[in-house]
């Protein structure tokens, strides 16, 4: 038992929908958060001058080592290591590598670690449970339940992240874009934005850089049909090497 248990049930305690991001993987849903995200939770549980972290890289993984600051005035670390993703891009990878790590760290102190459905303390689920009894226990304990509808009534009405989510799971990683590719330069920039929204990727300075060893004109919108072409493909080929399929680092190598 800990001497903090309300700082470690908040460290803990299971994030806001919007925040929690979902993939496919292995035919089942894979509930994830961002490194970015779990900063946020230690910034408002512990002050942001309370935690800091440092890696030690190797050739094959990076090893975090995240130490918070306790009440009493001692300090805490906890190391773990992660993978590099194996992206073409190199800072890409290492960006995979540092993100995984510091992720790991942080479920060590409990952020997120509900996520991957074991390993909850107890007290942190007293704690839930005192808040919010049904959603929020099951949530911590990794099992969120299905809202209930009686017979004969309509489904509550989906949000439009709801929605957009639903359609990127039936039409694939790329959310049915695929099959409709831009014909212009100033659709491959519409639909490059779109792309770095959804998949969380920097598609466009990518493709900027790209264009330029191609020798196409300096702006997107200038780009012939070929060129978008030829660029479009690249792009997905990108995208494709940017999702996550067996690797939890592959979650935020571009997220950060």
């Amino acid at each position: 038992m800990t001497q903090y248990p309300d700082l470690f049930a908040a460290l803990a305690a299971p994030f806001a929908s919007h925040e929690v991001k979902v993939r496919p993987q292995a035919g089942r849903q894979l509930h994830y958060i961002t490194a970015r995200t779990a900063m946020n939770r230690l910034d408002s549980v512990l002050g942001p001058e309370n935690w800091w972290d440092s890696y030690q890289p190797s050739e094959h993984s990076v090893l975090c080592t995240l130490t918070i600051r306790l009440p009493d005035g001692s300090t805490l670390s906890k190391s773990d290591a992660g993978g590099y993703a194996g992206m073409s891009d190199q800072g890409d990878d290492d960006k995979s590598g540092y993100s995984d790590a510091f992720k790991r760290a942080a479920v060590k102190f409990g952020v997120a670690r509900y996520l991957y459905r074991d390993g909850v303390p107890e007290f942190v689920r007293e704690r839930v449970a005192a808040s919010a009894p049904a959603v929020a226990v099951a949530a911590a304990e990794g099992s969120a339940p299905a809202p209930s509808t009686r017979e004969g009534s309509a489904p509550e009405p989906r949000s439009e992240r709801d929605r957009e989510r639903s359609s990127r799971s039936e039409h694939g990683a790329s959310g049915g874009i695929v099959g409709t590719p831009p014909r212009s330069g100033r659709a491959l920039f519409a639909w490059v934005k779109d792309q770095e929204q959804r998949h969380e990727v920097g598609l466009l300075p990518y493709l900027n850089k790209w264009g330029k060893l191609q020798d196409y004109p300096g702006r997107m919108i200038d780009w012939d049909a070929e060129q978008v072409a030829n660029a479009y493909q690249e792009a997905i080929r990108k995208i494709q090497a940017s999702v996550p399929d067996r690797n939890e680092a592959l979650e935020e190598a571009l997220a950060n």
